[in-house]
């Protein structure tokens, strides 16, 4: 195989990330990684006798047995750090000529670290006239399992690492971290974070860490509802992944915004057709080059000109203002290059999710016809039982129940009590409500209570579920809470605030539901169940009743 040129490649995985240097051997390391890896690809004397040429400058065309080239180039220099690229062309393993492979791989040597570039390419032989076979599915390459096996890579900033295990965020303070980490301009690659750690959750998230090595970092939020509450606290709420759901959040540009980061569920049907799909978008695109990277072997090139150039400069002085406005516009043309890369990267994964939220929009659509055509018939069904109702003179006398709207939580509270029977709205909660005049959230205080009378009643005492939190979410998309934090039980005085005594009988409002984070759109009723007269007792309508995590802010 001749030397082969391609203008026409299509990116299968591309990455950049830095290698941590602390024993300042990281340089030398990283190449024999890429040294290895090719070993075990080209069965060849000339690659195994002439290492040292391989670590400095090479060019070696129609390797033994399968043609491949592999171009090696090196720049040396103490003061701006040593730089080392190769390209490694090949046929395809299953095609032979009808397709060819590229590998642009760079490394440049800087203060504490190395800067890694990888570009896996390939491309349709220009001479090639029968069908084309179907385009692979990208992958992570050998080489970057091997270079995150043996090194500690970060981007951006050295805790902002790329592993391929997930990352799990389980206690509480933690929360604070995970949002400067999705918020960080400085995060260079997609962040996929787990709201969840059920087993199919994990098992899910250690599946993605391998297959997007390298290119992103899995993160999983453990089931602690402190941790979650800190997390609501610290991160706008257009931001959050909802429970039991995955978020792939991009990296924060100048374009962001709540859309880009899209979201994905395990239990989807459909999940494994989207999951395909992001997978293959992740590994393709997304790819912001890291500050300095060395991407190929024309890269080193430009760099040994460059230095040709300054040591001119530096020998013939009266060229010293031409070359000084050279270098000036050069830098300018390089900046520009690599914005046009980044933004021509963001524009392709924008239209990405722009076709599919449209599909999405599509499907909502749908649903929402149907729920439409369902509420119709159930409409119609309860104007028949109205006026059944009113004929046996059973007429519900709304105008006695609710004389007037209300205008603050505790107006809500007194309304509850006329017309939730279901509901025994306590003085204490009553007290709470009217304590907090300032609140805004009335019609979803209402709604809440009105599910509490309805909804919470019909699934604890006629349906007998056992899994409260999920179905309640799931049918009101109101958050249920059925107990408190590790920290908060562990304070014995922040539990005694979840004692109830009503009727000489002692209750524990430890299950709350919640709506918002901040006052004054803050809301959270607190409530008990009474087995015995089939009631729920409410004991708190209003602001949080102090927690661990309120009680440290």
């Amino acid at each position: 195989m001749r030397k082969v040129i391609m203008n026409n490649s299509t990116t299968n995985y591309q990455t950049s990330f830095k290698v941590s240097d602390t024993d300042g051997k990281a340089f030398i390391r990283l190449k024999q990684s890429v040294y290895g890896w090719i070993l075990k690809r080209e069965n060849d004397k000339v690659l195994r006798d002439k290492k040292r040429d391989f670590f400095f400058r090479c060019e070696w065309i129609e390797l033994f047995q399968t043609n491949s080239i592999i171009t090696t180039d090196t720049y040396l220099n103490e003061a701006d750090g040593d730089a080392w690229a190769i390209r490694y062309t090949h046929e395809d393993r299953t095609h032979g000529r009808a397709r060819f492979w590229f590998s642009d791989i760079g490394f440049k040597q800087m203060t504490g670290f190395v800067v890694v570039s990888v570009r896996i390419s390939h491309a349709w032989n220009t001479e090639y006239l029968n069908k084309e076979p179907e385009p692979p599915k990208p992958s992570v390459p050998n080489v970057i399992h091997y270079i995150l096996a043996e090194n500690k890579v970060f981007s951006g900033r050295k805790e902002f690492r790329l592993a391929t295990k997930p990352i799990r965020f389980s206690k509480v303070g933690e929360g604070i971290v995970l949002c400067t980490f999705i918020q960080s301009p400085e995060r260079r690659y997609p962040l996929i974070v787990f709201n969840g750690d059920s087993s199919e959750q994990v098992r899910e998230a250690d599946q993605l860490a391998i297959q997007l090595a390298g290119k992103c970092q899995v993160v999983m939020i453990a089931e602690n509802q402190e941790l979650i509450e800190e997390i609501q606290n610290y991160l706008p709420k257009d931001y959050w992944v909802e429970h039991d759901r995955l978020r792939v959040y991009f990296p924060f540009t100048h374009r962001n915004t709540p859309s880009r980061h899209r979201y994905y569920n395990v239990h989807w049907h459909d999940y494994l057709q989207k999951r395909q799909g992001m997978v293959n978008g992740l590994l393709r695109h997304n790819n912001k080059v890291e500050d300095g990277a060395v991407e190929s072997v024309e890269d080193i090139k430009r760099l040994v000109s460059r230095e040709k150039l300054l040591r001119l400069k530096d020998s013939t002085p009266e060229h010293k203002k031409e070359l000084a406005e050279f270098y000036e516009l050069l830098n300018l043309v390089e900046k520009e290059r690599d914005q046009l890369k980044i933004d021509a990267d963001q524009l392709k994964n924008d239209a990405a999710a722009f076709a599919s939220e449209a599909d999405e929009q599509h499907e909502e659509a749908e649903k929402q016809k149907a729920e439409a055509t369902r509420l119709k018939y159930e409409c119609n069904a309860l104007k028949e039982k109205i006026a059944k109702m009113t004929d046996e003179g059973a007429t519900l006398q709304m105008s006695k129940l609710l004389p007037s709207l209300p205008t603050c939580i505790y107006d809500v509270a007194n309304a509850a009590v006329r017309c939730f029977p279901r509901l025994v709205i306590t003085d204490r909660a009553l007290k709470a409500a009217q304590e907090y005049s300032e609140c805004k959230s009335l019609n979803e205080a209402w709604e809440i209570l009105r599910h509490l009378n309805d909804t919470m009643y019909r699934l604890k005492y006629e349906q007998g579920v056992t899994e409260l939190e999920k179905s309640f979410l799931h049918e009101t998309s109101y958050e249920l809470a059925m107990t408190e934090g590790p920290n908060t039980k562990k304070d014995k005085k922040l539990m005694d605030l979840r004692k109830l005594q009503y009727n000489g009988q002692a209750y524990e409002i430890t299950p709350h539901i919640k709506y918002e984070v901040r006052e004054p759109k803050l809301v959270r009723i607190y409530f008990a169940f009474d087995e015995g007269a089939k009631k729920i007792i409410v004991g708190h309508i209003g602001k949080h009743i102090p927690n661990a995590t309120t009680k440290t802010m």
